[in-house]
């Protein structure tokens, strides 16, 4: 997905607690359970990069939301721990 960084939305899926403990700066937090009475919340024009802590909040988040009929996201593969990890890879190689 090629997009601006003013287009792009980062949504964090993480429970509350996860979130408190670590967070992507600029990701808007909405813990799975309440996507359904948010929802409203999300623009369906905005690109949206969608992430969990592993991935699997994020997997479920994608599909409530291509089921209702949101087509612009992308599930961040890895979730937070793998953009950690490739961050940090990414430091070490310079």
């Amino acid at each position: 997905m090629e997009t601006s960084k003013a287009n792009l939305r980062l949504l964090d899926f993480q429970d509350l607690k996860e979130v408190h403990e670590k967070r992507i700066p600029h990701s808007i937090s909405m813990p799975l359970d309440e996507l359904e009475k948010r929802i409203r919340e999300l623009d369906r024009d905005k690109e949206m990069a969608v992430h969990c802590l592993s991935g699997l909040h994020s997997y479920k988040a994608c599909l409530k939301l291509k089921h209702a009929d949101f087509d612009k996201i992308k599930n961040v593969d890895g979730g937070l721990l793998g953009w950690i990890y490739d961050t940090e890879a990414g430091e070490k190689k310079e």
